[in-house]
């Protein structure tokens, strides 16, 4: 039994005594950046769907808005004090205006894809707000997010243990392409951050600027 699988296995106990409510709560805490399994107790509820012993229905009900909730409770706690921990922290203002920038141009994509991440699945919110991205562009990029995130994880686990050689056939050839992707987009992202060095300037100068 792999690691994941234990994890889920361990976390079953948790569902079948306590249901919907913790799993709910579980995923908005982690959206939050409260250190809490919202996304394994999510997985482990998938496969209980499977077995008849959830809701499939009800499974992805509790997940996407609670999944919403606990990332704009990340946003706003991170806007109303998130920046000021970052530059106490070290942060220098600078690299938070690069990050700013980059935020400006692929904030949206990040909050969609990093739903699928641990570490950007739980930050996403807090940097967002921390940086003052505009709430209503992340609450749309997060809408999309989570909706994926959820839809893929609960459903694609819940046909994978109705279907489970068809979908690890189709897990393997799309595996290559999903990687590749993935390590374009984290190339991306940290050529952005990376700072430029300035051009020396060879325009000519006025004849008065050259005689000093």
């Amino acid at each position: 039994m792999s690691g994941f699988e234990t994890t889920v296995a361990d976390m079953t106990p948790w569902l079948q005594a306590y249901g919907y409510p913790i799993l709910a709560v579980s995923v908005a805490l982690e959206g939050a950046a409260i250190p809490l399994p919202g996304g394994i107790l999510m997985a482990a509820a998938a496969i209980l769907a499977a077995h008849g012993e959830l809701s499939l229905a009800g499974v992805l009900l509790t997940c996407w808005p609670a999944a919403v909730a606990g990332d704009n409770l990340g946003y706003w706690f991170g806007r109303s004090g998130g920046r000021r921990l970052l530059l106490r922290g070290g942060v220098r203002r600078q690299r938070l205006v690069r990050l700013q920038r980059f935020f400006r141009r692929f904030g949206g994509w990040l909050i969609v894809f990093g739903r699928f991440f641990d570490g950007t699945r739980q930050l996403d919110g807090l940097v967002a707000g921390s940086i003052r991205m505009p709430w209503r562009r992340f609450f749309i990029a997060d809408l999309i997010g989570t909706s994926l995130w959820v839809f893929t994880w609960v459903v694609g686990l819940y046909a994978f243990d109705q279907h489970p050689r068809l979908i690890h056939r189709t897990i393997l050839h799309l595996n290559p392409w999903i990687a590749t992707l993935a390590a374009a987009a984290l190339a991306l992202a940290i050529w952005r951050l990376l700072p430029r060095r300035k051009r020396p300037d060879t325009r000519p100068r006025p004849p008065a600027e050259q005689a000093d």
